[in-house]
């Protein structure tokens, strides 16, 4: 099959367009039938495993009673951002708005980021990432009927290697080393914020992008840059999704208030864990700009 984004983009809407009428109609057979099982389910702040059908089916009941709560009417939803990842894998982004019958805006727009896999023929949903909270009400009905979710404490293999990760990215813009950075970036790389999806395709804008956050630290007269695993757990065999709190300090100031992020990585063929994906709560996607200073992800992006 061709790799082409154009194709991508048209799996990427189908899939959209089958669960989205699943979820309006109550159709779950059709809903179940655009997925693989195990599924994954990654919010900031809390993640989850469907592996079995039965729980994907209480899952499905549990978003449309959340629908029915909020008065919902219409779901609009768009693919911001697909591309192939090899011949059997795309990664989507794509946004929802959730409405009422009157057309009010129900929640804040919702980024998910999906991993679309090949299966003979078929193209399947094989995980998912929201831009949401574990404590949120969406984030709730996606969650809550799975085992109670607490953060793992430090000290696992996995919190270990996410942690070792953060300190890498965390080294590489205070040291002004884009070699590091890049030693540690699997492109493309996804970013996902309030603001909306953007996708880091090549070294060019990687570099561009670094050039800039750097920049800003120093306008800014950052000191220091303190990441902490909160969450950690690995999906399927290469893969950890995690979360963890930062503060961007001046001296003994905060820069701006310390917020909470998710982000995946996963193992190359190398063995070396490269971030593949980064999701940031409602307006931390920036710095304060510094004069003459614009565009950029800041420390609220990749790092």
């Amino acid at each position: 099959m061709p790799q082409s984004p154009d194709i991508a983009h048209e799996v990427a809407a189908r899939l959209l367009a089958d669960t989205g009428d699943a979820l309006m109609t109550g159709d779950f057979e059709l809903f179940r039938e655009q997925f693989l099982l195990p599924q994954s389910i990654a919010t900031i702040g809390g993640t989850r495993t469907l592996r079995t059908e039965e729980d994907m089916r209480r899952t499905f009941g549990q978003i449309q009673e959340h629908y029915a709560r909020i008065g919902l009417d219409r779901l609009d939803r768009w693919i911001e951002v697909a591309l192939f990842d090899g011949p059997d894998e795309i990664r989507s982004c794509h946004i929802t708005h959730m409405l009422s019958k009157s057309g009010k805006l129900l929640n804040r727009p919702i980024l998910t980021m999906s991993r679309l896999l090949r299966e003979g023929d078929r193209w399947l949903i094989g995980g998912t990432q929201y831009t949401i909270s574990a404590e949120s009400p969406h984030g709730q009905a996606l969650l809550s009927d799975g085992p109670p979710y607490s953060p793992k404490s430090a000290g696992g293999a996995a919190e270990a290697v996410f942690q070792n990760h953060l300190d890498r990215v965390t080294r590489a813009y205070m040291e002004d080393r884009f070699d590091l950075l890049m030693a540690a970036v699997q492109l493309p790389l996804f970013l996902q914020a309030s603001e909306g999806a953007m996708l880091i395709s090549d070294i060019q804008q990687m570099q561009e992008d670094f050039n800039r956050s750097v920049t800003r630290l120093r306008v800014q007269s950052v000191t220091d840059i303190v990441r902490r695993v909160q969450s950690a757990e690995i999906i399927g065999e290469k893969r950890i999704h995690g979360t963890f709190r930062t503060h961007i300090l001046s001296r003994d100031q905060l820069v701006i208030p310390a917020y909470k992020s998710a982000m995946s990585i996963e193992m190359g063929a190398d063995l070396n864990w490269r971030m593949t994906s980064v999701m940031h709560p409602i307006g931390h996607l920036t710095l304060p700009e510094g004069p003459g200073e614009s565009g950029g992800l800041g420390p609220g992006g990749p790092v």
